[in-house]
Order: C-alpha cells, then sequence, then structure tokens
C-alpha cells in the first residue's frame, strides 16, 4: 500500500456460536454421556466372573443379569439414539455450505447406540 491509499479495515461479520450450534453441541456431549452412562450401567448389571477359586470357596455369585440395571441402560440408549437422531437432523438443516463438516462421531455413535440396543435386548 501507498500513503496516499487509506487502509480498508475488514469488517468482521462473524458473531460467534449462535443457539442451535450451542444446542446441537449439547445434545452431542449429552448423547455422549448418555452413552458412557449405559456403559457403566451394563458394568453393574453383568454377571459375576465365575472362577475355579470361587467355586472351591464356594462363595455365592449372581449369575444372570440384573434386569432392572438392563432396563434403565435400554432407556439410557434409547434416549442416547433420540439425542444423536435430533442432532443429525438438525445439523442437516444447519449445513450452508457443501464442504461443511460431516459430524462423524454422531454416525458412529448412532452405530454403536444401536448395537448396544439390539445386544442388550436380547438378554431374557
Amino acid at each position: 500500500m501507498s500513503a496516499s491509499e487509506p487502509e480498508l479495515k475488514s469488517k468482521e461479520r462473524r458473531k460467534g456460536a449462535d443457539w442451535l450450534m450451542l444446542l446441537l453441541a449439547a445434545l452431542n456431549l449429552g448423547a455422549w454421556f448418555l452413552l458412557m452412562m449405559g456403559l457403566a450401567l451394563a458394568h453393574l448389571a453383568k454377571p459375576e466372573f465365575n472362577s475355579g477359586l470361587v467355586q472351591y470357596w464356594g462363595i455365592p455369585i449372581e449369575q444372570e443379569w440384573d434386569k432392572g440395571l438392563v432396563l434403565k441402560l435400554e432407556v439410557l440408549v434409547r434416549w442416547c439414539l433420540v439425542f444423536t437422531a435430533a442432532t443429525l437432523v438438525l445439523h442437516q438443516f444447519r449445513n450452508r455450505r457443501r464442504d461443511d463438516g460431516w459430524r462423524l462421531n454422531l454416525f458412529f455413535l448412532l452405530f454403536l447406540s444401536a448395537v448396544v440396543l439390539f445386544v442388550f435386548s436380547t438378554i431374557d
């Protein structure tokens, strides 16, 4: 630039994240949190390990899945699926450009939640 030309200052038009992007982030975090809570419940609901030492000492162990915790787990995973699907649908409406992100973590979460729900729905 020469001394005679005025400096053009670019006007900042970005305002940051709007309420919809904050909602999408909150739904995404909520879905991951629900899945982690579901995995913790699965750990608590599973039958105990039956080793030779346990059999030798005659220690009573739980041999079946805890039905109440499995039902709570299914509810958590269903809510996780709802949060994930809502986030994916809202994100599709929010995309403005062709090169906007795909949110692959949501597809992975949707697949993982569906598999967990299928597996735990087969437990009698």
